[in-house]
């Protein structure tokens, strides 16, 4: 039997009346002909009820978007308020939603010139998201910055990914605060669960933005001071994945998941040479070596995974990430391979984990 996909449902943008207030009078300031026309065609948006009309509308922006011209002057006040409402629409809608596909798309359709602009205005709309908005929120949160790298051009995404500090930043706090909450749930399995599919999500997106914006965060931190607020959110998102690790109240999708974070992390701040291939060998046999060019930092925050009373499926878990080692070309490979069939077999004792890698 044949099982249709349901189509997305299309929902209408449901922001509160401050928030609607505040956006009409950002859209009733003086401008330029070409801001108060597009101006006036988000109002119009705002003010009605019709999903359908509403993506209408919003197409209808991203194609007068497309035709503005450069001016000699900076983006007028009117021309920004328009950026921020769409931002802020944007933000607003749940990841499936077509209308939130809509907005993509008009914003995408910026001209060049006012590319820069598009990118404030998103990455201050979430940031005051980010800051603003309680635990309750941070499912949609985690699919709105997911959303934001996967949405738009790369140029758009190469520049939002200048905003990854305080994006990590969410995160850390994001999973800690999961960690805390899940010590409470012992015995509600149904609440215990629905906690496990929101700490894997931010786990895996947490992944995503450190690939998408991998060649920046290497140079920030080459560039950058040692005790830099990148170097920070990066060490803690560590100790955070350690937790999950060896924590054995967490599902093991969300600990295999935690396990390929942490060697793209380790990759990420010490890219693909033999050092890196040497300490991610280290940790599946859990045996810190001395002598590489490990940063003090990274061996601190990893200092839970080197424990020897650390749970045996920890090296497991940490394997599935050192297998995508094995593209890197570098000279450890048969050396990490080997480690990785050795550890695998320990791992194997438990007869969980026997089903699991029989799968």
């Amino acid at each position: 039997m044949v099982v249709k996909k349901k189509a997305p449902k299309v929902e209408a943008v449901a922001l509160d009346t401050a928030k609607l207030e505040s956006l009409n009078a950002s859209l009733s300031v003086d401008g330029d002909s070409d801001s108060r026309q597009l101006a006036q065609t988000l109002k119009d948006c705002l003010a009605s009820t019709d999903p359908v009309q509403q993506i209408q509308l919003v197409s209808k922006t991203g194609s007068m978007l497309e035709q503005l011209r450069e001016d000699e002057s900076a983006p007028g006040a009117l021309l920004l308020a328009c950026l921020d409402t769409l931002s802020d629409v944007y933000l607003s809608l749940q990841a499936k939603n077509p209308l939130k596909r809509a907005v993509a798309s008009a914003l995408s359709n910026v001209p060049d010139w006012l590319q820069d602009r598009t990118v404030c205005s998103l990455s201050s709309c979430l940031s005051a998201s980010l800051s603003s908005l309680g635990s309750e929120h941070y499912s949609h949160l985690t699919d709105c910055i997911t959303s934001c790298l996967d949405g738009f051009p790369i140029g758009i995404c190469v520049k939002l990914s200048l905003f990854s500090c305080l994006v990590l930043q969410f995160f850390q706090k994001a999973i800690s605060e999961y960690l805390e909450f899940n010590r409470s749930l012992v015995g509600r399995h149904v609440a215990q669960a629905q906690l496990m599919q929101s700490c894997l999500a931010v786990v895996k997106a947490s992944m995503v933005v450190v690939q998408k914006c991998q060649e920046v965060i290497s140079t920030n931190l080459q560039e950058t001071p040692v005790t830099s607020t990148l170097q920070q959110s990066f060490s803690g998102l560590l100790q955070c994945y350690t937790c999950i690790l060896t924590d054995e109240e967490f599902i093991q999708s969300v600990q295999s998941t935690a396990g390929m974070a942490v060697v793209l992390l380790i990759k990420s701040v010490m890219g693909n040479g033999d050092d890196t291939a040497d300490t991610v060998a280290g940790l599946l046999q859990c045996s810190e070596k001395e002598g590489n060019s490990v940063p003090l930092w990274l061996r601190e925050s990893c200092a839970g995974l080197y424990v020897k009373s650390r749970p045996a499926a920890v090296a497991l878990y940490l394997s599935h990430g050192a297998l995508a080692m094995l593209s890197w070309r570098g000279s450890q490979d048969e050396k990490l391979l080997f480690t990785y069939l050795n550890i695998d077999y320990k791992s194997m004792s438990a007869a969980k984990h026997v089903k699991m890698f029989q799968r």
